[in-house]
């Protein structure tokens, strides 16, 4: 009968209030519980009955039944915490977490309560992994893929790659009148005296600034940095240093066979043991940079800044010049940047070669005369010792062109005309530009930049037959006419009497790699194999050196069948330096610089003759002719310069070293390496990024938390604990950092609360509770109306 559906009817709703009542009273229970997502209860009608009435068909309902408890992912408000690994999500997205047992993260919450386990990892109260990316120490970058994050409780030393130092350079500084170049002053060995003094006297430099750097094992050294003005406007020069004592580069295999038995620095004995990098600096007007330019300093703290020995010069991707150090006597060097606020333009400069006679010339015999210019007529021209040249008397300049090619030109000396016609005559017989220094010396620049076979073998007086009386003005000589003009050098040099060429007789000159079949005299002849070069000589300490090679142009894995095989075989037995000029000459330089003191180093490296056991003598060799000899100059730069490229064109950062008219001072300065430490507190940014803070003064960033988020919020399973789980209908998860892909960034210092409602949830408590009460109303009147029924049989 119809009175006992409604019974049912009751019933479905009285189950489904307490279902209802069951979600509230989980909301309420849980209105403090951290990131707590309450639900709510969806009701749907169940499907009706069809009854017949008086008007047609019509349909009665057969109650009410659950549709749905949704999930509401509303984000709760945030509590502050005193703890920075508490973190809340502002916006979408879930943190990942790992169980110890499970190789994948498959759980997900809100509730950022995380500390650290005992061995650094961070997890969640109940031991979970919680999952995101390390960040790599060297380029600061995300590593690798999501995983657990641990933060090392101590931090190793990383030694120093990178030194900064901004400084201004007082521009009212007045120009050195005399050049002395910083690496010239400086003396490593002063350390080591009886009563040690400083390596660089105090008036040899104009400013200087220090600053701390680290070695591999985090033991900081002290680096200072010396600044001078030079002889030209607006260039200074730098030179880098420490503490001599605690130099130990270590020694390259060449320097290990000049310097045996040392095998690094050794500030007892090497002058140069503390400096670490020499260079320039050249402003523009403005007190911008415009170049700069470096150089390695060897044992002996000979540079020679005209020849490109020791001369570093950057890769096209190089930002900065660098330098070595070892503090620890580790096998490698430690390579350091160093960057004064300008970074290389990646473009190399070709510079022209230029060469300067020894001596110059004066306009008078009279004491404080001036000295000659390219306008002063040679009636005025006197040489250093008061003597001049005669009418008719000849001056023979003989040497290499630019390509190797040799040339020469005499000028007859017309008293009447200005030395300006002996200039142009040089000038084009050698196919450069000649013309008279400030100091009365010729001087002749390359028209074309880059490796420069200009040179000049000898400047001759009458045919190297001049009288006693004859002037000299530009060190020309007599008898022999061995004077020979090229780029100063603390070394001392021999070259041979010709050059060797790449063809029948003619250019371009041979290199070092040229195969001996392709090695020709000047007559045509080439070297064959078999043939023999016999030489005689003195090694740099006066050692007699008779040797003789025997050409292989044979090609195997001991042979290169070239030219660079005599050079290895001549530096083993004078124990110098071999090489193939750019004139295709063979040349010996000695390893070990001449010292100015009468009681210093003075190389004896010379090549009395070369017998040949063949048909070709490509460098001039008769068996009798010596090798031309250059001495070394230690008396200082003559303005030569050895062609070539460089790296120079620098360009000014946003903070940079500057030459304005101020004190000099050190504006900023700063270095990358640092010692060993220990964790002293962690810290988290709205990126996710855990950033640790040791006592070594490091701030670094460690690890960045990843989040995930899902299509289907409401798919998700709970799984208690405030943690949900994937599901089907969740869809998977999409991961990335906080606050990209529309994912909620980080609140550190923060934990998001429960997003229960106590006073909706009350209200809704009310309006179940008698929906409650309604629905047993039904049932107690359905129960009287059935008795009545009952009672109706009586």
């Amino acid at each position: 009968m119809g009175i006992a559906s409604s019974l049912y009817s009751s019933i479905s709703g009285i189950n489904t209030m307490g279902t209802a009542m069951s979600v509230l009273g989980d909301n309420v229970a849980n209105v403090n519980t951290l990131a707590f997502k309450s639900s709510r209860t969806v009701f749907q009608d169940v499907l009706s009955q069809s009854v017949s009435t008086a008007s047609g068909s019509s349909q009665v309902g057969r109650g009410v039944t659950l549709s749905t408890v949704d999930g509401l992912f509303a984000q709760g408000s945030f509590q502050s915490s005193s703890i920075a690994t508490d973190m809340a999500i502002g916006g979408q997205g879930f943190f990942m977490l790992r169980a110890a047992e499970n190789a994948e993260a498959d759980m997900y919450t809100r509730a950022g309560e995380f500390r650290f386990d005992q061995e650094g990892y961070l997890v969640t109260p109940m031991g979970y992994f919680v999952q995101g990316w390390m960040i790599d120490k060297t380029t600061g970058e995300r590593a690798g893929t999501i995983g657990d994050m641990q933060i090392d409780k101590t931090t190793p030393p990383v030694g120093t790659e990178m030194l900064e130092v901004i400084a201004n350079l007082d521009s009212r500084e007045d120009n050195e009148i005399n050049q002395v170049r910083l690496y010239d002053s400086w003396d490593g060995t002063n350390a080591a005296a009886a009563k040690p003094t400083d390596p660089i006297d105090a008036q040899q430099y104009d400013y200087t600034t220090a600053l701390k750097i680290y070695d591999s094992k985090g033991a900081s050294h002290d680096i200072t940095i010396y600044f001078d003005r030079t002889t030209n406007d607006n260039e200074w020069e730098y030179l880098i240093t420490c503490d001599p004592s605690e130099d130990l580069r270590a020694l390259d295999s060449r320097e290990q066979a000049i310097y045996a038995p040392n095998t690094t620095y050794n500030y007892q004995q090497n002058k140069g043991a503390g400096a670490l990098l020499y260079g320039t600096i050249q402003f523009d007007t403005s007190g911008n940079v415009k170049e700069m330019s470096a150089y390695n300093i060897p044992p002996d703290g000979k540079v020679d800044p005209a020849l490109s020995d020791n001369r570093i010069v950057l890769n096209s991707t190089d930002s900065y010049y660098s330098f070595e150090t070892n503090f620890t006597g580790a096998d490698e060097n430690q390579k350091i940047e160093v960057n004064f606020g300008a970074q290389y333009s990646g473009l190399t400069t070709g510079t022209r070669q230029v060469l300067v006679s020894e001596l110059g010339a004066v306009d008078s015999n009279q004491n404080g005369a001036d000295y000659i210019t390219s306008e002063t007529y040679w009636k005025d021209v006197w040489d250093v010792n008061g003597l001049q040249l005669k009418q008719g008397d000849t001056l023979t300049v003989t040497g290499f062109k630019h390509d190797g090619s040799p040339t020469s030109c005499t000028y007859t000396v017309n008293l009447d005309e200005k030395v300006q016609a002996f200039l142009k005559d040089v000038s084009e017989a050698f196919d450069c530009t000649a013309t008279i220094d400030a100091m009365g010396r010729l001087k002749m620049t390359d028209r074309t930049a880059g490796s420069s076979a200009l040179y000049v073998t000898k400047v001759e007086i009458n045919g190297g037959v001049p009288s006693s009386t004859e002037g000299n003005p530009f060190g020309a000589t007599g008898v022999n006419g061995d004077t020979i003009i090229n780029v100063t050098s603390s070394k001392r040099k021999i070259y041979s009497p010709g050059q060797g060429l790449g063809v029948a007789g003619d250019v371009p000159p041979i290199t070092a790699n040229t195969p001996w079949e392709q090695v020709f005299d000047v007559n045509g002849n080439s070297m064959a194999n078999g043939d023999t070069l016999t030489f005689d000589g003195f090694d740099g300490d006066g050692n007699t050196v008779t040797g003789t090679f025997t050409v292989n142009t044979a090609i195997d894995s001991t042979n290169t069948g070239t030219v660079q095989e005599l050079l290895d075989w001549l530096e083993e037995v004078f124990d110098a330096d071999a090489s193939i000029d750019a004139a295709g000459r063979l040349v010996l330089t000695d390893r070990v610089a001449d010292e100015a003191a009468s009681t210093g180093y003075h190389s004896q490296l010379a090549i009395s003759s070369v017998a040949t056991g063949g048909s070709a003598e490509p460098w001039g060799i008769d068996g009798t002719t010596p090798f031309q000899t250059l001495e070394a100059d230690v008396s200082g730069e003559d303005g030569s310069v050895e062609g070539g490229f460089i790296s120079a064109d620098f360009s000014p950062e946003a903070l940079a070293t500057t030459q304005y008219a101020n004190s000099s001072t050190t504006i900023f300065q700063d270095q990358n390496g640092y010692a060993s430490g220990f964790l002293q507190a962690v810290a988290v940014d709205t990126d996710g990024i855990i950033t640790g803070s040791y006592s070594n003064g490091q701030v670094l960033k460690k690890a960045q938390v990843a989040l995930a988020n899902f299509a289907s919020l409401e798919g998700l399973f709970k799984k208690g604990g405030n943690i949900f789980s994937e599901t089907t209908d969740s869809g998977a998860p999409v991961t990335s950092a906080p606050g990209s892909n529309g994912l909620g960034t980080i609140s550190p210092n923060s934990l998001e609360m429960s997003n229960v409602d106590i006073g909706t949830e009350f209200v809704n408590l009310i309006t179940v509770q008698r929906g409650f009460q309604a629905n047993t109303k039904i049932v107690t009147t359905t129960d009287e109306m059935i008795t009545d029924v009952i009672g109706m049989k009586r």
